[in-house]
């Protein structure tokens, strides 16, 4: 089968390339899905030059963390999704830019009937990444002021329309005014362009002096701290990326200033199912299935509803993924790529 493979660490524009390789065996617990569309991630990036991401690998091996296809094969467990078009993240976060990819239980969804195939790709992680962090860790309330840093991506613009949607004050940081005015139109109250504005007299000016209720940050690295000063008391922060850290966010940074701020750091990461091993040993806890079927069933009311919906900003072949990749690097980019498998 064709998949897009990291054949040697470096530039993605220089490793990343189509080639051959055996369909993987699917084993109790998983599906096979013969996927349709797929998704490029911001990680995939960390992943192709051999940097710090939550799973690595050594080449060769197939990017890809979020697909959308029908149930071809199906393991012990999962029979009754046979046929079905659905929605899945990949086992171990790689393998779904393929023509067949593997999809644990846990991680698999019925695709929402109003997308089609490249949005329900995009649909999946920015969406139930955001409703996590939103809903379930920060308790979003109507009325309070949210900032959202690299709200022009496809993770941010899903947080958008969240917030927007929960009948909070969405303030969007994005580069540029042109991403502003992008993250205006889905439904953000206004926009701080990183590159001129400063962001904490722009906050302050935006909330009256109180600060941010609830900040939801992709970015991490250098801007974490200036954040942290503009969080009202009490106020939640969300460290949901590190795009901008290129230690992954492992390098840590100072907590007095959250104890000064008297605010709360909220961890959260999309996965379901139960870390065993190693991984439980590193500290990760992800949140159970059953929680994956109640975020899923909420977002695809919002879906249905007509209150959220995918922002696409382009749509490629298997053999542009590294390209892709390095304008997404160069912040070139908006709302979600995703990957045509089935046209390729």
């Amino acid at each position: 089968m064709k998949a897009v493979q990291v054949l040697r660490h470096g530039d993605p524009a220089d490793v990343v390339a189509v080639a051959e390789t055996a369909i993987p065996d699917v084993g109790p617990g998983e599906v096979r899905v013969a996927v349709s569309a797929a998704s490029l991630n911001f990680g995939d990036i960390a992943r192709a030059r051999g940097g710090v991401a939550t799973v690595m690998a050594q080449p060769p091996f197939t990017l890809g963390m979020d697909v959308c296809g029908v149930v071809e094969a199906t393991g012990a467990g999962g029979e009754a999704w046979l046929g079905r078009r659905v929605v899945g993240m990949t086992k171990m976060a790689f393998g779904g830019m393929a023509e067949q990819a593997i999809v644990p239980l846990a991680s698999l969804f019925d695709a929402p009937p109003e997308l089609d195939d490249a949005e329900a790709t995009a649909f999946l992680l920015p969406f139930h990444t955001s409703y996590l962090a939103l809903q379930l860790r920060a308790k979003l309330q109507a009325g309070e002021a949210l900032l959202i840093t690299g709200a022009a991506s496809g993770v941010g613009t899903a947080a958008v329309q969240l917030g927007a949607a929960a009948g909070a004050q969405v303030i969007a940081l994005a580069g540029g005014p042109e991403k502003g005015r992008y993250c205006e139109s889905l439904g953000a109250a206004a926009s701080i362009d990183h590159r001129q504005d400063d962001l904490f007299d722009r906050v302050m000016d935006l909330t009256s002096g109180r600060g941010v209720d609830v900040a939801f940050d992709l970015v991490g690295g250098e801007l974490t701290e200036p954040i942290w000063t503009c969080m009202a008391r009490e106020g939640r922060y969300l460290p949901v990326g590190f795009n901008g850290d290129s230690q992954g966010g492992l390098g840590g940074k100072p907590l007095r200033k959250v104890s000064i701020g008297n605010f709360s750091v909220l961890g959260v990461m999309l996965a379901y199912g139960m870390a065993v091993g190693p991984m439980r040993r590193m500290g990760m806890n992800p949140h159970p299935p059953e929680i994956g079927q109640q975020v899923h069933a909420a977002l695809c009311d919002l879906v249905a509803a007509g209150r959220i919906r995918p922002a696409i900003g382009q749509r490629i072949r298997m053999n542009a993924v590294g390209a892709a990749l390095a304008d997404h690097e160069a912040r070139k980019t908006s709302g979600r790529t995703v990957v045509d498998i089935a046209g390729s």
